[in-house]
């Protein structure tokens, strides 16, 4: 007979980092959705306040919900928010791949 009793510790080892980039995915999946709910959420805020506010007040106001936006497009009808999000895989990497637009309308007066 064989001696296997260190089969099981090298197999664990070899899916460590398996399961560590499963863990940091995760973990960028839930920051990003995160991030563009509240987005999201800002820009039904700004479209509901639009129709009492200036377009170049109503960036001001979008700005103090949240400064890390990175660009703000109002055209029309139309609000667009940009921005993007730092991930822990992203940071590893040096690449910035997590980029949110979210877009909603304008509500007119009534």
């Amino acid at each position: 007979m064989l001696n296997n009793k260190g089969q099981v510790l090298v197999f664990f080892v070899l899916l460590i980092p398996v399961f560590i980039l499963i863990l940091v995915l995760v973990i960028d999946i839930g920051n990003l959705s995160y991030q563009k709910n509240s987005l999201n959420n800002i820009c039904n805020l700004a479209s509901s306040e639009a129709k009492s506010i200036e377009d170049n007040k109503l960036e001001e106001y979008i700005k103090l919900n949240d400064n890390t936006i990175n660009e703000i497009i109002i055209s029309g009808d139309n609000i667009t928010l940009k921005k993007n999000v730092e991930g822990i895989l992203s940071s590893i990497v040096n690449i910035n791949i997590f980029d949110i637009e979210v877009t909603c309308t304008k509500e007119r007066n009534n």
